[in-house]
């Protein structure tokens, strides 16, 4: 195969993270260590003690990052590389033809017509001349895709091993990508593979590589400007704008979830939104923009709270205006079904987006001020909207587990919608439960934590177990101290706190403890702040393989 430039390897960048610290949730998990360090409760307990310790010190340790590492033996068989077999791969590119309405064909038709993928992969299969490293990896990336695809409908156990055959090859092919890549629409679609790809292998920073390449690429070729166009050119630009909106989206949320700015500002796009399911993630991808910029970046959290107030207030109600679009479609999916057995995950994909709306919505809720001596720290309508993503989340897990043909289904929802959101709901119950000692927001952040754990017959691919251990440990913190202070008492009047320990009785989530009264003054900016970077602490824990 020949690289499309000179070869280097792509590495992530190891600079400074946007934090020092996590604050809140961690200093709480510290106390609650330090007090069972005091009580001397057992072996069992020093156990869980030691393992919230090592939790501290991967939280407030300096973050390391991953880039892709290159398969060693993919990489000594170059010349050639192991594929599923011809006969099968027809048979699934016939498959994805004749089920192009399929949500995930659909979705992937969006990066590259399928025609165009059907004929790279004949590029690659009857190799007359040497094909690209990017030919290679559109293949191997819509390959892996068509499989898992059919695989969920079929339960066939040899396109599961193809399918995991084609994403090892991915893989490969992506870290042996060059830094300098040619602008052609071909490389953009690879390098929006190759995000898709990150993502679902918990690789955060390696997938904004991919798409801040992709988005430089797009504003290069023009993608992002409206042009007049003859009637030949007429397909080709509907698919370059395809492409561009398929990169924005995934981009919009990237920024959304590591906290930095975009690489394309709205102002510089002149394309007109699309067809209408393409038009609400498109809306979407421009409110994650709009909350970064205008609540959570520096400039955003150093506005005055009640303009911070304002500006939330009206996010919101675009927001909910694009849920309300999102339950009708899963109605009409539910109602109308149409072809159950060739696209069974239809409605899990769609509860899927609304869990990532939801969040969405906790995350802006949670950035308008609270009046003075307001319960909880939080809004009670954000308080909600939290405990909804909980129910919501809790009826897709049952869904996803009910497909038994492919254990990576489960790997692949965590990573969409808990990991990619990234997911607040369970840090504004958090910090709730433990300030009223809320026994039922607990319990439900218990049954989070639980639906995380892997199956025992999950394959050594899908058992991702970081994001359930983190939460798992996180939960068990917020028992030990609710086991240490609640009191049957407690629930006729929630504002007192019995028999706070010294070290426990120093934390605050944004409150002053003062006579025995939770007194919460209004969110401030810095406030604020310390909450926002400090979720985003502890989700960068799951981008990386830290042990605790």
């Amino acid at each position: 195969m020949k690289l499309p430039g000179e070869h280097q390897s792509v590495s992530a960048y190891e600079g400074e993270t946007l934090w020092n610290h996590s604050a809140h949730i961690v200093d709480f998990v510290k106390a609650v260590v330090e007090d069972r360090v005091l009580r001397n409760d057992g072996p069992e307990a020093s156990e869980m003690v030691s393992s919230l310790r090592n939790l501290v010190q991967a939280l407030e340790g300096p973050a390391s990052v991953r880039g892709p590492t290159p398969d060693s033996g993919l990489a000594k068989d170059l010349a050639n590389p192991p594929m599923p077999p011809l006969e099968a791969v027809v048979a699934v590119l016939r498959w994805a033809k004749d089920h192009e309405s399929n949500t995930r064909i659909d979705w992937i038709s969006r990066i590259l017509p399928l025609q165009k993928f059907t004929d790279i992969c004949q590029k690659v299969y009857f190799a007359v001349d040497d094909y690209t490293e990017v030919d290679f990896i559109l293949a191997n990336g819509y390959l892996s895709y068509v499989f898992f695809e059919h695989v969920v409908v079929s339960g066939r156990r040899d396109y599961g091993e193809y399918c995991r055959l084609c994403r090892k090859n991915l893989h490969s092919a992506l870290s042996r990508l060059p830094l300098l890549l040619p602008a052609s629409m071909e490389v953009v679609a690879a390098l929006t593979l190759g995000t898709y790809n990150a993502i679902e292998n918990s690789q955060g920073t390696t997938a904004w590589t991919f798409i801040s390449a992709a988005a430089n690429l797009c504003q290069t070729l023009g993608y992002h400007r409206l042009r007049s166009s003859g009637e030949n050119d007429r397909p080709l630009r509907a698919a370059q704008e395809r492409l561009f909106w398929s990169m924005y989206k995934m981009e919009r949320g990237l920024s959304h979830r590591l906290g930095r700015s975009s690489n394309i500002h709205d102002a510089e796009i002149t394309l007109p939104v699309g067809y209408p399911g393409e038009s609400r993630q498109v809306r979407l991808a421009r409110i994650q923009g709009k909350v970064y910029d205008q609540l959570y970046s520096p400039t955003g959290l150093s506005r005055p709270g009640d303009e911070r107030g304002h500006i939330a207030g009206a996010l919101a109600g675009e927001l909910r205006a694009l849920i309300h679009e999102l339950n009708g479609e899963i109605s009409d999916a539910i109602n109308h079904p149409g072809d159950v057995a060739t696209d069974p995950m239809r409605v899990v994909y769609l509860r899927c987006d609304l869990i990532c709306e939801s969040s969405l919505l906790c995350l802006i809720l949670r950035a308008i001020p609270m009046a003075a001596n307001s319960l909880g720290g939080v809004l009670d309508e954000c308080v909600a909207a939290a405990r909804d993503a909980l129910d919501i989340h809790d009826q897709c897990m049952r869904d996803v587990r009910a497909c038994k043909n492919d254990s990576f289904m489960v790997t692949r929802y965590i990573n969409w919608a808990i990991l990619h959101c990234p997911f607040v709901p369970f840090s504004i119950l958090f910090t709730r439960a433990v300030q009223v000692l809320d026994a039922t927001d607990l319990a439900r952040l218990d049954r989070f934590a639980a639906s995380l754990q892997p199956d025992e017959s999950a394959s050594p691919e899908s058992s991702i177990t970081h994001p359930y251990r983190l939460y798992e440990l996180l939960c068990q913190a917020g028992r030990l101290y609710f086991d240490s202070n609640a009191t049957s008492s407690l629930t006729a009047d929630p504002t007192l706190l019995y028999n706070l320990p010294d070290s426990l009785g120093e934390l605050d989530f944004g409150m002053e403890v003062g006579t025995g009264i939770l007194d919460v003054g209004g969110v401030q900016g810095s406030e604020l702040s310390d909450w926002y970077y400090g979720n985003q602490q502890i989700m960068s824990l799951l981008d990386e393989n830290a042990m605790f």
